[in-house]
Order: structure tokens, then sequence, then C-alpha cells
């Protein structure tokens, strides 16, 4: 079954897209490490309660649900907009309204949805496997807790004022919050292809640190959270597919060539055909996994490595294919084209590879 999109998502989609028609991709790569653009995040969240836009009304959010942070995140996927999507809303708020502690809740989530705060989920203890390297501990000292150790590839790290991060403590993995300007916090944002996405690796020399939910509590929620962060990709991968798609039948409306529009040639056109193809093949995806993250979360885990799989497929081919199209104007710095396809190789590696995706289906599958 696959979800419909309603008149008041239509409304969402159309002021979310009339919001960052002025967005520069170019302005997050200036900005280095930090690549959050704080001023336009903080408009998005007190315009339009974009950060809210999931969370349920009786913590302050808009109650729009999964079908509203995917459109959004399938608008900001269009323009590249450096907004803390997958990072700070997807996982973190997440993970915070999963952990079931009220006081968290109370302390960190105003200032989040205000957009005043961002927040980043710091889980992997190694690179390019979650639990690899030498997990992150936990001492107690104290009334509090003391954190040590590396949490890589934080999506949105550079950028967050809180720190949530998963600790191994006496009693189990435990979710922690900590303030990410402390002395003993040292972060370095990563250069990676996508030169518009906020990921920093974060050191802990005894970081003062806070439980969120209780001790051992993270095992219970840590998939669900991943689950959430998957759709949001895939919704950003979607938006970021359709740009390219329509980038590329734009151009080859304008471009002539022996006294022709390329579009009208065999050969570009039936090009285009097989991206929409792919575009609307992703589209069915994300919807699907929508509807099963709102009314069917046991099929949840299948969907989102569905989503996942087919449109990391189809933004990798589209944005590929838009370089080829726009020809010699497509490799240029200034053209947004390159930045798609950064942004399509890195998501496909930070999510894990076509291979992981396909796997998690199968085995969601029981196969």
């Amino acid at each position: 079954m696959i979800a419909e999109e309603t008149a008041e998502l239509r409304e969402l989609r159309a002021v979310t897209r009339a919001f960052l028609a002025a967005v520069a991709p170019h302005d997050a790569v200036d900005r280095k490490s930090a690549r959050v653009d704080r001023t336009l995040w903080a408009r998005a969240c007190t315009e339009l309660g974009v950060a809210g836009v999931a969370v349920p009304e009786e913590h302050g959010g808009l109650g729009i649900g999964v079908a509203g942070l995917a459109i959004v995140g399938e608008e900001a996927g269009r323009v590249l907009a450096a907004l803390p999507l997958p990072g700070s809303v997807a996982a973190a708020q997440t993970a915070l309204l999963l952990a079931g502690d009220p006081a968290a809740l109370d302390r960190e989530l105003p200032g989040l949805l205000a957009g005043e705060r961002v927040a980043a989920l710091a889980g992997a203890d190694g690179p390019g496997d979650p639990v690899a390297g030498a997990p992150t501990t936990a001492r107690p000292d104290g009334a509090g807790w003391r954190l040590h150790g590396r949490k890589w590839f934080v999506v949105d790290g550079g950028s967050a004022d809180l720190l949530l991060v998963t600790a191994t403590a006496p009693d189990g993995p435990t979710l922690f919050a900590v303030d990410a300007a402390a002395a003993e916090v040292a972060r370095a944002g990563v250069e990676t292809l996508d030169l518009t996405r906020d990921v920093a690796h974060v050191d802990l020399a005894g970081a003062a640190a806070r439980p969120v939910g209780p001790l051992g509590g993270w095992p219970a929620i840590a998939a669900r959270v991943g689950l959430a962060q998957a759709v949001a990709v895939a919704a950003e991968n979607l938006g970021g597919a359709a740009r390219c798609l329509a980038d590329a039948v734009e151009y080859a409306k304008l471009r002539v060539q022996f006294g022709r529009p390329i579009g009208s040639f065999q050969a570009i056109k039936h090009r285009c055909a097989d991206l929409a193809a792919e575009v609307e093949d992703a589209r069915s995806a994300v919807l699907h996994a929508v509807w099963a993250a709102e009314h069917s979360p046991a099929d949840l885990p299948a969907a989102a490595a569905l989503a996942t799989a087919v449109t990391t497929r189809a933004y990798l081919t589209c944005s590929a294919e838009n370089v080829q199209i726009h020809g010699g104007i497509g490799f240029t710095w200034e053209h947004t084209a390159h930045l798609h396809v950064r942004r399509a190789r890195s998501a496909a590696a930070l999510s894990g590879g076509a291979r992981r995706h396909r796997e998690d289906l199968l085995a969601a599958m029981g196969i």
C-alpha cells in the first residue's frame, strides 16, 4: 500500500519549495566544516516549523508526521539546502522522543524546535561499521557521567550544539546528552565527497554527560532511530534525483545543435525517459516507506531498505546523466550538476552502499 498526498501535504510542499527557492548550494561549500546554514535554519523553524513537522503536538511540534518530514526532506534535497534534517531532525530528535525521558525532552526539545540549536546523533565508533573500533565508554563521576572515545562521521556534527552520544555504561549501551561546546569535546570536520553536507569526527576526553532515557536503554530504540534516518535520506535522494531530471529535461529543450533542440534527438529523449522511470520508482518506494512508518511499523524495515536502495540508484543515475546531457557546462564548478553527483555518491557511502541496502531488504523479508 502507498500513502497519498493530502491537501495539507501539498500545501506544505508548495510553501517549502517557495521558501527554499533562493538557496544557493555553493554557499555551503564556502562554510567548510560547519556547513549548516544557521540563519536559513532559524527562519525555516520559526516561519514554517520545519524542525517540528513530525513531532507530536503534545511536544510542541506540528504533528504532521513522517509524510511531512519526507516532503520537507525531498524539497531540501532538490536544492541541496544546508539544513540539518537527517542528523538533527530525523536522527537526534527521533532518539530524544523514543528515549522516553520527559526531563530531557523539556530541556532539549524547545531549543531544537525553535531553530536556536542543532543536534547530532554520534553513534559510530569506527569507520565503515557502526560497531567497529574501540567503543565509547561512560564512567560515573559523582552525580554525573564522563564519556571517553571517538565518534566517526557524525552527520551535522560540525554545526551541532547538542551531541546525543551512544556509549557503553556498566548497565549497557546508553544514550547521553553532551554539550558540543565543552572543553573536553574536540570536533574535526571531514572533507567528504559531498561539499554541502556537514560531517565531523568527534573526540570525547572525559566530556560531562547526562543520560537520556534509562541506562542500558539504547538498544531498544537504536533500530527505530536508524529507520527514521534512512527514510529521511531516501526522501532527500528522491528530491535530488527529481531535480537532476528536471534540469536535464529543461536543458535538452534549450540547447540547440544542428538547428534543433537536443531533446528532439532520439538518444537524448530516450535517456530522459529512462531517468523519469527511475524517479517514479524512487517516489513509489519513498511513499511506501512513509506509509509503513505511519501505519504498519512491522513493514518499515523492509520498506526503508527498499526505499534506500531504489532512491540511491535513482540519484546516482540521474545525477550522472544530468552532467552528460549538459555537456561541457555540466562539468564546471559554477554549475550545480557536480554537487548533485557528489551528494548522491556520498549519501550512498554514508548509508552503507547498495550491497548493504539489498542485504537489509533481504534480511527484513526473512531471506
